[in-house]
């Protein structure tokens, strides 16, 4: 049983946690139900094996959350996240999908945590991918070794787009497989089409341009990896159902004709996440139509700063109340401006906080389908670094 199942305290709703702790910083409220629900999404409805891109949240209570729900298989990004994966869970298994690495990453993931596999779009990190892993020496190294070429495909579909940093056209795909496949290693494919994918067609697309990939390459893929991209739940966005993603790479896979034994893949990150979290936050102080509160930017609520950003977590104000103990604010709603605990001023969010008009200082506001990214980016800033989790079943 994972160590998020044995060692938080469980709590039988957000009220339940409100009253009891009465919290002053800011609470992370997991939700096992909505992790195994996003995980059993994916591995029975994925047409090929799931990974968890730990970027998405790395928080060790968190990622027990994701293992507890059936996930073996780990899309790492740097050394540290490599490193927390196998102290974690020995067992599980890891991909190396940054395409570009410090000097001597390779080196360390393959010869000290059992890598095997790796990203890569450009000749240089091949050679330093077969240098450090002693590959270039030894072909039977080689041959344990599944190298993804990072596809460039577009994002249009996405509210972020993730292929300006990364990836190259099917041409040169088409001459680092061969290489590859020369040295002795697995010939595979990789593609991300963003973050926050509204198009499931966006899956289709990219799949098309792996075939073009692999027709100018002329060798059997071992591997094709879809990337992440598959979209959260939230306020303001439109998100198709998760069937309909399958699908479109379904057809798109279709149209490829892999060899039986390639291996497919996908690596969610927000869509295994989101829902699974809360984070519970205090109003510290209230003047007029502005709250001071104890998240901000440099805390759990950083998404809110992303240039044109549509995404809105669904919000729930409690209080207390001298009848009845923890209640829920209802009633009208006005845009509140919220400012973080910190004393920088861009400690604000840059967009209003649609709440109740009588919420007080004192109160709580539960941010909820924040699981994607929050713990990730949060900052010690100021002394501030919100780090307490629970269970809520």
């Amino acid at each position: 049983m994972p160590l998020a199942e044995t060692q938080l305290p469980r709590f039988r709703s957000i009220t339940d946690l409100v009253n009891q702790l009465r919290p002053s910083t800011p609470v992370y409220a997991l939700f096992p139900d909505k992790f195994l629900k996003a995980a059993r999404t994916f591995i029975d409805g994925f047409p090929g094996e799931t990974l968890y891109a730990v970027k998405a949240n790395h928080a060790p209570p968190v990622l027990d959350q994701i293992y507890a729900a059936g996930i073996r298989h780990f899309d790492v990004a740097s050394l540290p996240e490599v490193g927390l994966i196998h102290q974690r869970f020995p067992e599980a298994r890891q991909s190396f999908m940054a395409p570009v690495r410090l000097y001597g990453a390779a080196a360390e993931a393959h010869n000290v945590h059992g890598v095997r596999s790796f990203a890569l779009d450009s000749n240089e990190e091949l050679r330093a991918i077969l240098r450090e892993t002693g590959a270039a020496a030894d072909r039977r190294i080689a041959e344990q070794l599944t190298l993804y070429v990072r596809l460039a495909v577009p994002s249009n579909g996405a509210l972020l787009e993730l292929s300006s940093k990364f990836g190259v056209d099917p041409k040169a795909a088409a001459l680092l497989l061969r290489q590859i496949s020369q040295a002795g290693a697995k010939p595979a494919l990789t593609f991300h089409v963003g973050s926050q994918c509204l198009h499931p067609e966006a899956y289709t697309t990219a799949l098309a341009m792996c075939g073009e990939a692999m027709n100018r390459a002329n060798i059997a893929m071992r591997a094709l990896d879809v990337g992440g991209g598959f979209p959260g739940s939230y306020l303001k966005v439109s998100v198709a159902p998760m069937q309909d993603y399958f699908a479109a790479i379904k057809k798109g896979m279709a149209a490829l004709n892999l060899p039986p034994s390639c291996e497919v893949s996908c690596e969610p990150g927000r869509a295994l996440v989101a829902e699974g979290m809360s984070v519970v936050a205090q109003v510290v102080q209230r003047r007029g139509a502005t709250l001071h509160i104890n998240d901000g930017i440099y805390g759990s609520l950083n998404e809110y700063a992303l240039q044109n950003w549509p995404v809105r977590y669904p919000l729930r104000v409690l209080t207390t109340d001298a009848a009845s103990g923890i209640v829920e604010r209802s009633g009208p709603t006005i845009d509140f401006r919220a400012f973080g605990p910190t004393c920088c001023s861009l400690d604000v969010l840059p967009v209003p906080l649609e709440l109740p008009s009588n919420i007080a200082a004192g109160d709580w506001i539960e941010f909820e389908h924040c699981g994607a990214y929050s713990c990730a980016l949060r900052t010690s800033f100021n002394g501030f670094f919100p780090d307490a989790f629970v269970l809520v079943s």
